[in-house]
């Protein structure tokens, strides 16, 4: 007699599932005991199959006496994705481990919504390094929930937590581009300089006018990094105010608006980045090279091809010999 096929697949399921609780089982005590790789190796495994029985064994693995073995415990645990490893994972934000913190800070953005509140809380814990991983979670996440403290990490004591909770408002975008155009007008110039940058990663066009503006900034990291920022948007309204950057008294500023210029491609800036070319700084040239190059415009051939011959320093030598060639004229 022939078996009915649903039958047959729920004797299939009998069979197969104990197999499978037989190897979590297993698993589970190869994390216990035995030597580092098999730990290690059984928490990988246990990240793959999922089963949320090795949830509690996870968190117990992060205290593992080897930070390879709490490294993969934290990535198990990001991908089973259960919400009661929030908390033992911000723990293990402040591992003496590098690599233990990034898996921590991967584990927590793959959990998600529930990590959201325990990290904006962890963005005010006294060491640096969870601060800056949980601001990294928080972008990772994207919940518009941490646009907020993530502005006030802008003004963080530790340069590292203030990087990452840049990117983190970056990567979050549209819903931070409002409070990072009000952060233009802070009185820190760091917080200035770092939300003229994510602006710029967000990409918005709303951002070209106060970004213009911020080119005025009495601090030149600002005026350079809202330089980059308006090269990465785009807009061709921003051309004329980044051709006065390339005289700016600071190099860096000119670097940047040459840069910007070049990202535009707007055939206005041909001859003022020609006549750039000329700086007495290197950085300066070479990215007036480059951007002649991108903007692919015959008239900085024959200048190009003087700096090419008479230039000292192989970088920009190099960046001036790629822009010829990108003119077809080497």
């Amino acid at each position: 007699m022939r078996m009915k096929p649903i039958l047959a697949l729920l004797m299939l399921t009998a069979m197969v599932m104990p197999t499978i609780a037989d190897e979590v089982d297993d698993l589970i005590s190869d994390l216990k005991g035995g030597d580092y790789e098999v730990r290690g190796s059984a928490a990988e495994s246990l990240s793959k199959i999922g089963d949320p029985r090795a949830v509690d064994p996870l968190i117990e693995a992060l205290k593992d006496e080897n930070s390879s073995v709490r490294a993969a415990a934290a990535s198990a645990l990001g991908d089973i994705g259960d919400a009661k490893a929030v908390d033992p994972l911000i723990d293990a934000l402040e591992d003496e481990d590098e690599g233990v913190r990034g898996s921590a800070s991967y584990a927590l953005s793959e959990i998600g919504e529930p990590a959201v509140d325990p990290l904006i809380e962890a963005l005010k814990d006294e060491n640096s390094s969870v601060r800056a991983a949980a601001a990294s979670a928080l972008g990772d996440i994207g919940d518009a929930k941490a646009v907020d403290p993530l502005i006030d990490a802008l003004e963080d004591e530790d340069e590292g937590v203030r990087g990452s909770a840049s990117y983190a408002l970056g990567e979050i975008g549209e819903p931070a581009v409002d409070p990072l155009i009000e952060a233009l007008k802070n009185e820190n110039s760091s917080v200035r300089a770092d939300a003229a940058w994510s602006l710029g990663w967000i990409g918005d066009p709303t951002a070209v006018d106060p970004l213009i503006n911020a080119l005025k900034d009495e601090d030149p990291w600002v005026r350079k990094t809202a330089s980059w920022s308006l090269g990465e948007i785009g807009d061709p309204e921003s051309v004329d105010p980044l051709l006065m950057g390339l005289g700016d008294e600071d190099s860096i500023v000119r670097a940047y608006a040459a840069y910007a210029l070049g990202e535009i491609g707007d055939p206005r800036a041909v001859d003022p980045l020609i006549l750039v070319l000329n700086d007495t700084d290197i950085e300066v040239r070479e990215n007036a090279a480059e951007a002649l190059g991108k903007i692919g415009d015959i008239r900085a051939v024959d200048a190009l091809t003087h700096l090419a011959s008479n230039e000292e320093n192989e970088q920009v030598r190099t960046a001036t010999l790629e822009a010829l060639g990108k003119l077809g004229a080497n």
